[in-house]
């Protein structure tokens, strides 16, 4: 077979001739025009084309902010100079507009009385260059390049970066990866991202921090009364270093304050409270703002966001907790905008919350929170007094804490990591409460031993602290296809007009009866709904085909499973109003462990499809026959498998 010419060119590339690549030079080089000046004060970026054509050049104009001026008809005189702002000269210096000179006189008598002067730039020949050089600079997209104030990373994650506003902190690495010195830079182009100037944001402390005042922070922190009085403080410590690098984390986990009226939430997370006077302007606070508001006043940057009073009733509530979901864990939202084009936003800020009540929330959503739940202050407690706890002060040294301790706070939390998943946590858990703990103690401890990080004991002890029998987030989580089978086993059924309403999960338990009448009324009740108890059988493979599972009549010998239709008018009424309406219930309740999916099973006289859930999930294993219980089950799947492929 000959071989691909595509394949084997790109397997033996070979170099262009001389003359060929002279000759594209030469070409290239007829007609060019002089170099772009030097010393521009606006930063040409490149161009873009939108929907309906218009090229568009994109500037960094004098305070550092994005400008995008059409080609054709943004780049008037006015334009130019509300881009340059106070350098304008330079558009004189470089490209000046000469006044005619003034002669008096005729012929030989001829005198120049006004030898020509420049009196301003040259508005098309300055549009000319600036336009030439975003084309030289190539295509420029804005989504996904420009960042704001706070927190990102630089290269492969190893650097950092902090944009403060007007200036930007960057760390230069050493050859081995460490951080080798910071440095402080305009905004501008750096790494190949854009940092668009903003509003001055407060600056890490400008010199090294020890540790006290990180205690001092977290005795403040336990004048509040928490429900675990030990382990919510430390969380509430290392959400605050969390925040102000939040940006430049693999994982940001948000915060919720949780309590009754007289508990100091406000005093805590509200206006003027300790977490908004320790941030300052570095964070972005509202009170009733939607989604898509801020996003608009995020602008790419990667600051904390903080609500205060977030209740259930609040009609943003479900929009900005999908926000703060997006945000965790570092992703863009992509919005269309009034010119046609997709924008895209950067989402990487931890969100905090507080409120009396906290919403219902989808088992994704409450899997990136740490509740942290407050009593009533303590009788005869002192009351802290903000306004001379300097936090201002003591925000700018927890900045630095975290700058100065940002080569181990990877490790740091690996070691977190894996002694909670050590001690039954999930993936998620341990980057959500691994964070917290990682950043805490980077706060609060310098470490002499040999690396630079905790000891194992350390460790292992807030580990256990966080045992996932003790942690309401985690116990309080329910899956998305037990949230799915709850809802329809607690859905309230009759069968005729004047019967009792009763749970559907009743007439499970009937058609498990030993009796065969009981059991057969049931069995049909179910079929009429799309429902019904049956064994599963694995067919045994034929003409090359992979064994497929069928369903037979129960029998109390063999595994029970519930049969739901994919399809069914009585299914789609239970599930109206919830997010597993119109059939989408199948591919929920195909998650279970032990289920079958597109199995054909028959209902009320007429084949549907179905999945097959064990009945162990549904019910309790009190009130199954030996069979269905987990165990034995499992070995009988074995036992299948090895016949049907025998």
């Amino acid at each position: 077979m000959a071989s691909n010419p595509i394949a084997a060119a790109l397997d033996n590339p070979t170099a262009a001739s001389p003359q060929v690549e002279n000759g594209a030079a030469q070409e290239r080089d007829k007609g060019k025009r002089p170099a772009f000046p030097d010393g521009c004060p606006v930063t040409p970026l490149g161009v873009d084309n939108n929907i309906s054509g218009q090229q568009k050049c994109y500037y960094l104009d004098w305070n550092g902010q994005l400008n995008g001026l059409e080609a054709n008809n943004r780049h008037g005189k006015l334009g130019l100079i509300a881009m340059f702002g106070p350098t304008s000269n330079w558009l004189e210096e470089n490209f000046p507009q000469w006044s005619a000179p003034v002669y008096e006189g005729r012929g030989k008598e001829r005198t120049l009385v006004k030898p020509s002067e420049i009196v301003g730039f040259d508005q098309a020949e300055a549009a000319r260059a600036l336009i030439e050089e975003c084309a030289r600079k190539g295509v420029f997209d804005p989504a996904g390049r420009m960042r704001g104030r706070g927190a990102h990373n630089l290269g492969d994650g190893i650097g950092l970066a902090l944009h403060c506003g007007k200036q930007v902190l960057v760390s230069s690495l050493k050859a081995d990866g460490t951080i080798k010195d910071w440095v402080w830079l305009d905004p501008g182009e750096i790494d190949g991202n854009v940092y668009v100037a903003g509003a001055a944001v407060p600056m890490p402390w400008h010199t090294s921090v020890g540790t006290k005042p990180a205690e001092d922070l977290l005795k403040h922190i336990r004048t509040w009364n928490f429900v675990r009085p030990v382990l919510d403080p430390r969380f509430l410590l290392g959400a605050i270093g969390a925040s102000l690098i939040g940006g430049a984390l693999p994982w940001r986990p948000n915060i919720w304050i949780t309590g009754g009226r007289g508990t100091g939430k406000s005093s805590l997370n509200g206006k003027k409270g300790l977490l908004h006077r320790l941030m300052g302007d570095g964070c972005v606070r509202s009170g009733n703002a939607s989604a898509a508001g801020i996003r608009q006043k995020m602008q790419n940057a990667t600051l904390p966001v903080m609500f205060d009073e977030l209740e259930s009733d609040n009609r943003y509530a479900r929009d900005v907790i999908e926000l703060a979901r997006v945000s965790s864990s570092g992703d863009d939202l992509t919005r269309g905008g009034g010119d046609h084009k997709a924008h895209e936003f950067t989402l990487a800020s931890l969100f905090w919350f507080s409120s009396i009540l906290v919403p219902p929330m989808e088992p994704a959503d409450l899997s990136r929170l740490a509740l942290l739940q407050v009593r009533k202050l303590r009788p005869g407690g002192d009351m802290l007094d903000l306004d001379s706890m300097n936090l201002p002060r003591l925000g700018r040294m927890m900045m630095r804490r975290m700058i100065d301790g940002w080569h181990r706070l990877r490790p740091t939390k690996r070691k977190f990591h894996l002694a909670l998943a050590a001690c039954g946590h999930d993936s998620r858990a341990c980057d959500q409460f691994g964070t917290l703990l990682a950043c805490a103690d980077l706060l609060i401890n310098d470490w002499q031993t040999k690396d630079g990080l905790p000891d194992d004991e350390e460790v292992a002890h807030w580990a256990q602290l966080c045992h996932p029998e003790g942690l309401m987030e985690v116990n309080e989580e329910t899956a998305d296809e037990q949230a799915c089978i709850n809802l329809l086993t607690t859905t309230m059924v009759q069968s005729r007009g004047g019967d009792e309403r009763e749970a559907l999960s009743s007439w499970m338990r009937e058609a498990l009866h030993r009796d065969e009448k009981v059991a057969g009324l049931a069995q049909k009740k179910l079929g009429q709904i799309g429902l019904r108890i049956v064994n599963a059988r694995l067919n045994k493979s034929e003409d090359g085909k992979p064994p497929r599972w069928g369903s037979v009549q129960y029998l109390p010998t063999l595994p029970a499973y519930l049969a739901v239709a994919n399809t069914h008018q009585a299914l789609n009424g239970y599930f109206k109003e919830s997010k597993w309406a119109k059939g989408v219930w199948k591919q929920t309740l195909g998650r279970f462990d032990g289920a079958h999916v597109g199995v054909t099973c028959k209902m009320a006289g007429a084949a549907q499809r179905c999945v097959l859930v064990p009945l162990y999930h549904i019910l309790d294993e009190t009130e199954l026959e030996d069979m269905s219980k987990p165990g034995a089950m499992a070995k009988w799947i074995a036992e299948e498998t090895e016949r049907a492929e025998a």
